[in-house]
């Protein structure tokens, strides 16, 4: 069963566009975060610390994808807002206190809804595309 649910995954995510990636990696980096939460109130340490570090895995692979050379000052942006990301969810990850994820969730869910709304057709591509290079055996990977 679980060879056909990441087969599935992989047929899912194949089909997605590079704005679809992105959401989705957005999508589950709020996931983690929140069901992080959710556990710090239970104490279960080894659960907290694998819903955090999945959080933060994505913004390094956020981070690792980024084109800065072509990317420009977005890309700029988007590289500082996600070592400040990494850096609250793994102040939370040792302090186990909700308050450094509370302080970016919205920030988060901002880009995100960002992207959501980009409108490829009417969007310089271009710009928005050579700012992270985001394939899909990489977003596989983060098993988001």
């Amino acid at each position: 069963m679980d060879k056909q649910v990441k087969t599935y995954q992989q047929m899912h995510v194949s089909g997605l566009n590079q704005k679809e990636l992105i959401v989705m990696l957005y999508s589950g980096a709020l996931k983690f975060i929140e069901e992080g939460k959710q556990i710090i109130h239970t104490n279960d340490i080894p659960g907290i610390h694998d819903k955090l570090n999945r959080a933060r895995n994505i913004f390094i692979h956020l981070l690792a994808t980024l084109d800065l050379e072509r990317g420009g000052e977005l890309a700029q942006k988007l590289s500082s807002l996600y070592a400040y990301f990494i850096e609250k969810i793994t102040v939370a990850n040792v302090t186990k206190k909700e308050k450094d994820l509370d302080e970016i969730i919205p920030l988060i869910q901002s880009i995100k809804e960002s992207w959501e709304n980009l409108d490829l057709k009417n969007a310089d591509v271009d710009d928005h595309h050579k700012t992270t290079s985001i394939n899909t055996k990489q977003v596989l990977s983060l098993e988001v």
